[in-house]
Order: C-alpha cells, then structure tokens, then sequence
C-alpha cells in the first residue's frame, strides 16, 4: 500500500512564487537588456556629431553589470566637407565588467571593473595630426558622464598605424594595460589634476613616427614600461633623417638642424610616470647604452638652430623638464658638424648627478641645466678650431667628481701645409702645428663653464713643443689689437684662475720675409711660464695685477728670463724686467741672416739686462749690456755675400767688438723709447721694444731691419 505525499500549501505557494519571481526577473532582466543595448546604442550615435560609431552587436548582463560589444568602429571626422581625412578606432572586441549603474545614475560617473579592447586597428591620419585639430578635447561633450573611473583597462594586440593617400604605416603595436583610472572632466585636458592612475604595464614594439614637421623618423624595436616597479626599458632607438645630408637643407625648408643617432638600448629606472602628464621626465636613474649621435647643423649658432628646428620645437611640446639622480652615457659617439666645416667628435662614457634640465628656448641657456657632479671618460676628440683651418686632437679626457679635468696627447695640427694655409685665409696668419702631452685642470667648477666661466685652482699645460710659421708676403690685417689686460676684459669668458702655468717646452717660430728669399727660424728651448692670478674679468676684491714669469734658453743657448707686471686699472702701466745670460750670438744666424740679412762671425752676450714700462703710447726704459768678441757682417743680396766697406762700419765703427764690465755703465746702456703700434701683437711690441734699447746702445744705431 502506497501512501500519497502531499506537499503543504505553504511550500507550493513559496515554490511557485519563487519561479514567477525568477520568470519576473529573467523577462526583467530580458527587457532591461535590451532597454540598455539600446541606450547604449542611442548614446553611441549622440556621443559627438564628429564621431561616426558603429557596432555589429550589443550584449549586456544585469546581474553581473557587464556589457561586450563587438565590431566596435569608430571614425572621427572633423570636417564634413572633407572626409578623406579622418582618424578611425576598430575593435573586434569591447568588454566591460563590474559597471556601477548608480554612480552614473547620481553621480554622473562610468565607473567600470575592467575595460578590456581587444585586436584593435588604430588608422590615424597624417594631414590631421599635422594639423592639430582641438576639436577631439571636446568629443564627448554629449556624454552622459561627466568623469571616468576605471578599475582596470586594458588594450589587448593593438596595431597603431598611420595612412596617407598613397599608404599606410605600421606606428606601433603591442598591449597595454592600466590600473586605477580616474578622469575627474572627461572635457578637460588631460593634466596631472584631472587625469589620474595606479599603475601602467605596457609592451610596445616595431614602434615607426614619423616626428610631423620635422623631416625625421624615430624607429624603435620594443618598448617596456612597469610602473609598479618604475621601469622603462627602450631597444633599439633610432632617428633617421628623411633626406641625405648633402640635401636635407634644400628639401626642408631651410631646417637648421640634421640629427641621425642610434642608441642600442635606454634604461630609465623609479620613472614617476605621473610627472609625464605634466611634461616632466623624472626619474632616478637615465642610463644610455651605446649611443651615436650625428649632428649637422647650418652655422647659424646652437641656440638659434635649436629655436628654428622643428625637431626641437616638437620635443619641447612633449618635454619641459628632466630631472634624475644619475645620468649615465655608456660607449657613446658624438659627432657634431656645422656647414663651415667646424666638427667636434669624441668617445667614452660620460656620468652627472643630481642632472636637472629645463627644455626652454634652448638646451644651452645659463640657467637651464644643474647638475651636482660631473665625470666623464673621453677618448679619441677630434675638433675644428672654428674660423680657422687647425683642428685639435685629444687622445683621451677624463673629469671626476673632484673637478680635476686630465687631457692627455692633445695636437694642433694644420689641415693644409703651412704655406697653403695662409692662402686659404687670403692674409697673414699664424700656422700652429703644435703637440702637449698633457693638460690638468684641478678644482674646475664643470656648472659654471655652461655659463662661459673658467673658474680653477690651476691649469697646468704640460711639456709641449709648439711650432709657428708666418707668410709675411700675404697681406696683413690691420685691426686694432689691445694689450692682454684689455683684451681679456673684452672676451665673454669670464676666467678666475689661481695659477696658470706651462712646464718646460718647446717654442719654434718660422717666417718667410716680405722680401727674403728663404724663411727663417727663432726657437727657445726650455720655455716656461708661470702667471698668478689669471683674471679675465676682475672684481675690487681681487688683487689689482696679475704677475707673469718667464724663462727659457734661445736657440738652446744661455738663458733669458722676464717678469711682467699686468694692471688691471686702465691707464695703469705694465712693468717688465729681465735678463739674458751667456747667449751664444752665432745661434741667432737661422733667424739672423734671413730675417734680418746679417750674419754673426762671433760673439757671446755675457749679460743684457732690461727694464722698461709701456702702456697704450709707448715703451720706456732701458737696456745694459756685456759682451764680448762681437762681430756681424751685414749680407747684401744672397745670404753670406758681404759688401766690404758696410761690413768694416759694422764690425769696428757701427757695434763694437767687446762691451765688458771695465766700460762705463753708461757707454753699455741704450735707452728704450719705442712707440706702440696697436696693429701689431704684444709678442711684436715687447720684442720692438727691446731690440730699440739695444740699438740706441750702439755708436751709430743697430743695423736691425724695420
């Protein structure tokens, strides 16, 4: 026997009432589905009357607040007149979870879980980012939001490229992802106060710009940025110009500015990406790795080419500042060139710290650029001595943190042969050929020479042999040339040095006379110099002269020694005084028979004392001698051919024969009284000055020529 179960009445009613309930809702839900892929739809369409939106279809899920669209275009299109141009966005995939419809209901806010675009086209037009249309601020102004947060957005294989009417280019592509997003006006621009995130993981790769304007491509190979971990790693980077260097002035209007480089790899460590929205790279570490740099430039200035340069311009509308703790250039290459021909190139690895860099009208600014050391490891720089044909060689250069600036093998050495040089230039000029082993510069404020000062302790030029050749049959310029004091005051380089001073070395000057048939050679061995302090630009604080101290050996005979006294006062007068000793005269004949057409038999200088004052009038003072077995023969036409009666004048009525202490002092004394020709160097003045003391000395005057 089978007894019948009976369900309560109760339990039915709560059954059945649970089922309608769940049919209520699923239909609820159903209708209000559609209700919102409709709106959803109709708010599409409204959004902006510049964006054409279209989908292939809408789902949507009330009870897990998400929404997915698929085919999702969108086509932005600033001019109706004119849809050739337009920017366009295709997704195959749009999903949305986790929406908060009562804050878009009360607050006005598209609060959202995650956003996630997947397989996405990005096609932006070229005319229009040319352009630069402002009217995409303002796109969603019908937006029935007014601010965005977003949980987690994410831009899954995105390919961004660029089309013409003739092709499209592969920018970039790769994924994205952002955490935290709040956009407080979705009508604002997006500035460090209105746009906001936590954290952004990307992968960019096969990156290809094309910088508008400015007539070059950046290419880089990969891009990876993790904020969480303040991580941005570039490979590969390259700017290419658009045009060869021989035409790139001619084909783009007259850009200043010709940049190929290339850096294997670009590290930047703890970067705030935060700061970037305000156009501030800040980070703590900047470390590049390998890089070449090729710059050629029109010689129109640095800053004025940078203010010209499209290329530079650009930068600036991206980047105001950078600041980071470390700065490091590994393995780098600079090569810089102007139009003129100057060229600066070099090698090494170069390191700042504490590097602060204001991008204004010009990355050259006094006040732009901070930094709180400096070292560096330079090798192989070659530059051209601008306005001249001489280049400068420096086998390596090496700073360090203590401001102690170490050059070594540097050379001058003429690009032409010396007698081509000064046709080059169309005048006289002196050809330098010269080699130091070294230089060093201790205590060197590195900020300050950004701001054309030289402030040191010391700069040392180390053993030298220096070689100096003038054409005196070219021209001569006839500019007005100020003694040293006054010149230095008249340079923009501000120097403050303690001591400067030069080792022994070697001085070789060679002439070729106006009207001489063969040149003539002047060389003093074991030259050195000492001058404290070096002063361009004096304060009432600093002492009132500098003190220069010389000494060397003429010809590799005797030795000659000289102080000079500089004032800084104007009006003031310099004081020179000195001495040569035990000088061979017959060593002057390489300079003597050419230059001035005599030769010496015999003779040696036992002593010749000076002391003389000149100032922008003349030089006055005097010259004491002691010599013995003097004795000159005055040349006529050829060298060495002797005309008898000038050269019996010469050797016993004119100069004579002994001048030794048993004289009076005031028979071996010559008055200096030479007036200064401001068309002539310093070196010409003194020399000038001396020789008339030692030619008032005479009976009859030294036959020296003019």
């Amino acid at each position: 026997m089978i007894r019948s179960f009976k369900i309560p009445r109760k339990w039915l009613i709560l059954i059945y009432g649970g089922i309608g309930i769940l049919l209520i809702l699923a239909t609820a839900n159903i209708i209000l589905n559609r209700i919102i892929q409709h709106k959803v739809g109709e708010e599409l369409q409204h959004l902006s009357p510049k964006l054409k939106i279209s989908v292939s279809s809408i789902k949507s899920n009330l009870f897990a607040s998400s929404l997915s669209l698929n085919n999702l275009t969108i086509s932005y299109i600033p001019d109706s007149n004119n849809r050739q141009h337009q920017h366009s966005l295709h997704f195959s995939g749009v999903e949305l979870n986790g929406i908060n419809l009562l804050m878009m209901l009360f607050r006005h806010t598209l609060s959202i879980n995650t956003l996630r675009l997947s397989n996405g086209d990005v096609n932006l037009d070229r005319f229009l980012m040319n352009k630069k249309d402002t009217a995409q601020m303002h796109l969603v102004a019908n937006a029935p939001f007014k601010s965005i947060s977003v949980n987690h957005f994410e831009l899954a294989t995105i390919h961004v490229w660029e089309h013409t009417d003739q092709e499209n280019e592969l920018l970039l592509k790769g994924n994205i992802g952002v955490d935290e997003i709040n956009i407080n006006d979705v009508n604002e621009a997006f500035t460090i106060n209105n746009f906001h995130f936590g954290a952004i993981k990307s992968s960019l790769s096969e990156i290809n710009y094309t910088i508008p304007n400015a007539y070059h491509t950046l290419m880089i190979k990969q891009i990876l940025m993790d904020s969480r971990q303040g991580v941005l790693q570039i490979d590969s980077a390259r700017l290419i110009p658009q045009c060869n260097k021989s035409e790139f002035f001619r084909r783009t209007n007259n850009q200043p500015l010709y940049v190929e480089s290339s850096i294997a790899g670009i590290s930047i460590l703890k970067l705030d990406i935060l700061r970037l929205f305000d156009k501030k790279l800040v980070a703590e570490r900047i470390i590049f790795n390998n890089p070449v740099f090729n710059i050629y430039s029109e010689a129109i200035g640095p800053r004025e080419a940078l203010s010209r340069s499209f290329l530079f311009i650009d930068l600036k509308q991206i980047l105001l500042a950078i600041q980071t703790d470390l700065f490091r250039m590994i393995h780098s290459s600079i090569a810089y060139e102007e139009t003129t021909g100057d060229q600066l190139k070099l090698n090494g690895n170069i390191e700042m710290d504490k590097l602060k860099i204001r991008i204004a009208d010009s990355l050259f600014s006094n006040d732009d650029i901070d930094f709180k050391t400096f070292t560096c490891a330079l090798t192989d720089i070659h530059s051209v001595i601008p306005g001249t044909y001489q280049n400068i060689q420096i086998k390596k250069l090496d700073f360090d943190n203590k401001g102690t600036l170490q050059a070594t093998s540097l050379k001058i050495v003429p690009q032409y042969n010396k007698f081509e040089m000064g046709q080059k230039a169309g005048h006289q000029t002196d050809v330098v050929d010269a080699a130091i082993s070294g230089i060093t510069i201790t205590k060197l404020d590195i900020i300050k020479c950004l701001q054309q000062k030289i402030m040191a302790e010391q700069i040392w030029i180390k053993e030298s042999n220096i070689y100096i050749f003038r054409d005196r049959r070219l021209p001569r310029i006839s500019s007005y040339k100020p003694l040293p004091v006054a010149f230095l005051k008249g340079i923009p380089i501000h120097i403050r040095v303690h001591h400067f001073k030069v080792s022994e070395s070697t001085l070789s000057y060679e002439e070729f006379p106006k009207d001489g048939l063969q040149t003539g050679l002047l060389k003093i061995e074991k030259l050195q110099l000492s001058l404290s302090p070096f002063i361009s630009h004096p304060t009432s604080s600093d002492p009132d002269h500098m003190d220069l101290h010389m000494e060397g050996s003429i010809m590799g005979s005797g030795t000659v020694k000289a102080s000079v006294y500089m004032p800084f006062s104007p009006g003031k007068d310099y004081y020179i005084s000195g001495a040569i000793d035990n000088l061979d005269v017959t060593s002057l004949n390489p300079s003597a028979e050419n230059l001035g057409n005599f030769h010496v038999e015999s003779g040696l200088l036992n002593y010749l004392s000076f002391q003389f004052s000149l100032n922008d009038e003349k030089a006055t003072g005097k010259v004491v001698g002691e010599y013995h077995n003097l004795v000159l023969d005055k040349l006529k036409g050829q060298p060495k051919r002797i005309a008898k009666f000038p050269s019996f004048m010469l050797k016993h009525v004119i100069i004579p024969k002994n001048k030794d202490k048993s004289l009076p002092v005031a028979r071996r004394t010559g008055t200096i009284d030479y007036k200064f020709d401001h068309t002539r160097f310093i070196s010409f003045y003194l020399l000038k000055s001396l020789l008339s003391g030692i030619e008032a000395s005479f009976t009859f005057g030294f036959l020296l020529p003019k």
